[in-house]
């Protein structure tokens, strides 16, 4: 049996679309869920914007602790929790050898790699790392291209990001199964936010976007060449280019078929 426990978000609609799950519980339903057999759970429930969570933390806090007491009532064989490469203090040439301080954390940080330690001393935990994601079948004002693309317009156009393709996400979860990871990163190499607006889109930064404070993002993976990617890396940059081309250009994709995930 397989659970996804997940928020309306980019995430849980890529996983729900395009993998055979036995129950599908939405975070905002979370208490359905109150002592059921769960079994093998794949958990995406934590909403993902960090700017509104460092905003807002007690409101993130409050989802989180409320994910976990409905979570704690449950019989759960495995969890495989997607989180974020934010946990990094400093996300410069580090990977999933590399240690963490909590007190260096934002908000949002902290609370995630908190999550990670929470499901990794209950219960057999398999922790996914993104970097920052784009695709898959949702739609909403704040997660779409043109959104998407006006937030990298008032960034720093020298800031770096890193950019994962959702619709590879499924796959790359059985290559963790498979490898009995208990620990990933699943990154890409950063591309400066200049290169993807000019070089790729032909758009230039909103005016003064480059008084905004510079941001560096180079998290790595030890793991990178088991999932067709080198140096740290899972995919070239020209592949991460093409995959930002291509959401960019997209329709709202139709339903996927739906394949297991073993």
């Amino acid at each position: 049996m397989r659970t996804l426990i997940n928020s309306v978000d980019s995430i849980g609609a890529a996983l729900a679309e395009t993998v055979h799950f036995d129950r599908i519980y939405p975070a905002d339903r979370i208490e359905e869920a109150v002592q059921t057999d769960l079994d093998s759970v794949v958990a995406t429930a934590v909403a993902p914007l960090e700017w509104a969570t460092n905003q807002a933390p007690s409101q993130d806090l409050y989802a989180i602790r409320r994910l976990q007491e409905i979570m704690a009532t449950c019989q759960v064989s495995h969890v495989t929790l997607i989180s974020s490469c934010a946990v990094y203090p400093v996300p410069v040439r580090v990977d999933e050898r590399d240690s963490i301080d909590p007190q260096a954390l934002t908000p949002y940080a902290r609370h995630r790699y908190e999550l990670e330690r929470w499901c990794q001393a209950h219960w057999e935990t398999t922790v996914v790392r993104l970097p920052h994601v784009f695709g898959g079948p949702y739609r909403s004002a704040l997660r779409n291209p043109a959104s998407d693309l006006a937030r990298l317009a008032a960034l720093n156009p020298a800031s770096t990001k890193q950019h994962y393709d959702l619709s590879r996400l499924a796959d790359d979860l059985r290559v963790v199964k498979r490898l009995g990871l208990r620990l990933v990163n699943l990154v890409t190499p950063p591309l400066s936010n200049q290169r993807v607006l000019g070089d790729l889109l032909g758009m230039g930064p909103l005016p003064g976007a480059e008084m905004v404070c510079k941001v560096i993002r180079d998290v790595r993976s030890t793991h990178a060449e088991a999932f067709g990617g080198a140096e740290g890396y899972i995919e070239t940059e020209e592949e991460e280019l093409a995959q930002i081309a291509r959401y960019v250009q997209s329709q709202p994709p139709t339903s996927a078929p739906v394949a297991p995930l073993a």
